[in-house]
């Protein structure tokens, strides 16, 4: 049987943002063996994955922008190169310093994938089939989930260092398939406008004061000169972004894209959900190997519900948004997605495992209702030519909303208590250390929860203001001439 275009498409965009969700789900479970290997702390081992986020989150606009003038397939390939390089450079790093650094290449070629795969996907479909291919990648990725901590979890009892070293055949193998078989398709502004560096910078300004004042300011205080500065700092950048960006023929961001209410609301619930969502599986990690004293293989397994949730329901409401629309099916997702969290909120360093199973399986639900019929609706609702910035845009306030939620959460946790005590409750096990030291991280680890059930309200409104879609458009393309 031969594959359509389409179809190849959508198989190598997969196989290569594969490797970037299993190296994140395996990492994070091989963190505190990373912690003792490098002879870090909990703060030196989450640099790694807080700098991944920071610069897949400020490069973003940078490589969406650059798809629209450039093309899709030649950035896309050069993504793969340079992921699966920083993968063998981490995985030959000697310390904390080398592996936070080494990350950082990483994750330039990791921001290049996700900004592309997206809009590859999207160039590749008829509009009315965007839900059913993104609820395909959406399982795809789910499956990863799945898979990532498990294989993560056998790999860290070997060498923590294969966490990396298995993405190199992950990349090799996307490379060969995308250099053969991916196109370049024709648009009508390739190569013609010129790139916003001034734009990037005042960005990339704005993007590191707010994560600054929102992660550090706990420690000075949130009213102290030096964080008031920050914020200043933040506000002026973010203002003369904005402005620079309305005044300029070629802007970084083409903000006049949120003037259409299906991208406006759709990408703002995507912000949202993402900072209530983004240190949910740090924050089980810690709990079942630091407060249950669990090893990486045991509690990867008992993490998967959460994984599990999403494979099952990423293509049924991707199915569910091509037939009823993307609003309806978008929103329940994240009032399921609440009501998973709120279970979480709740637990205690004893709380029996299937309760904590079961509020990780409807997280998970609610996720996956909610990704691709969103996705789907906002790629769908811009032209061609501008895919590669709301592309672009959706993954920088996904992974602004991530590093936003780990910068809230790791401060209320660290503040539970001391340094020494969470560095004690993994070298001897969560169960060995007292009661109270127990409890007092479990109730640092469910306020962060109950932080992130109350974000998803907003997002939950911001989802159901979004409006339909004309579904007699979208049926119509559907049943027109399909892409080879």
């Amino acid at each position: 049987m031969t594959l359509t275009y389409k179809w190849l498409a959508l198989l190598i965009t997969s196989l290569g943002t594969l490797g970037g969700v299993l190296n994140g789900t395996t990492l994070l479970i091989a963190l505190p063996t990373i912690m003792i290997a490098l002879n870090t702390t909990l703060i030196g081992v989450m640099a790694p994955i807080i700098v991944y986020m920071l610069v897949t989150t400020i490069t973003a606009p940078l490589w969406g922008r650059a798809a629209d003038l450039y093309g899709r397939k030649r950035l896309y390939l050069a993504g793969l190169v340079l992921f699966t390089l920083g993968s063998l450079l981490c995985g030959i790093s000697t310390d904390i310093v080398q592996l936070t650094g080494f990350r950082v290449f990483q994750a330039v070629g990791g921001s290049i994938l996700i900004a592309n795969s997206t809009i590859i996907v999207t160039d590749a479909f008829p509009r009315g089939e965007l839900g059913r291919a993104n609820g395909i990648l959406s399982m795809i990725l789910a499956a990863a989930s799945v898979i990532g901590p498990v294989l993560g979890g056998v790999l860290t009892l070997i060498d923590w260092r294969l966490n990396f070293y298995f993405n190199i055949p992950i990349g090799l193998a996307a490379l060969y398939l995308g250099v053969r078989y991916l196109r370049e398709p024709t648009l009508p502004r390739l190569g013609a406008e010129r790139f916003d560096y001034a734009g990037l910078a005042l960005f990339t300004i704005a993007v590191m004061t707010l994560l600054v004042y929102v992660g550090v300011g706990v420690v000075p205080g949130f009213l102290s000169p030096v964080m008031l500065a920050t914020l200043g700092i933040f506000l002026v950048s973010l203002v003369l972004f904005v402005r620079r960006e309305n005044s300029i023929p070629n802007p970084l961001i083409d903000l006049s894209l949120f003037r259409i209410q299906i991208v406006a609301f759709g990408q703002l619930s995507v912000f949202l959900n993402a900072i209530a969502r983004g240190a949910v599986m740090i924050l089980l990690i810690l709990y079942f190997q630091g407060v249950r004293g669990l090893d990486p293989l045991t509690a990867s397994i008992l993490i998967a519900p959460l994984a599990v949730g999403l494979v099952i329901m990423g293509p049924v409401g991707g199915i569910l948004s091509d037939r009823y629309g993307s609003r309806s099916i978008s929103t329940i997702g994240l009032v399921i997605s609440l009501v998973g969290l709120a279970g979480l909120a709740v637990i205690r360093y004893d709380t029996p495992y299937t309760w904590i199973a079961l509020s990780m399986f409807v997280n998970g639900v609610g996720s996956g209702l909610f990704a691709s019929p969103n996705t789907s609706a906002v790629m769908a609702a811009v032209p061609p030519e501008r895919r590669g910035i709301t592309s672009s845009v959706r993954a920088l306030l996904n992974n602004l909303g991530m590093v936003i939620s780990m910068a809230i959460a790791m401060p209320v946790l660290i503040g539970s208590v001391s340094m020494d005590q969470i560095m004690e409750m993994f070298v001897i096990g969560g169960t060995n250390m007292p009661i109270p030291v127990q409890e007092a991280v479990t109730a640092g680890i469910t306020f962060a929860f109950a932080v992130s059930t109350l974000l998803t309200v907003p997002a939950v409104i911001a989802s159901a203001l979004r409006g339909a879609e004309q579904r007699a458009d979208l049926l119509r393309e559907a049943e027109g001439p399909q892409r080879a």
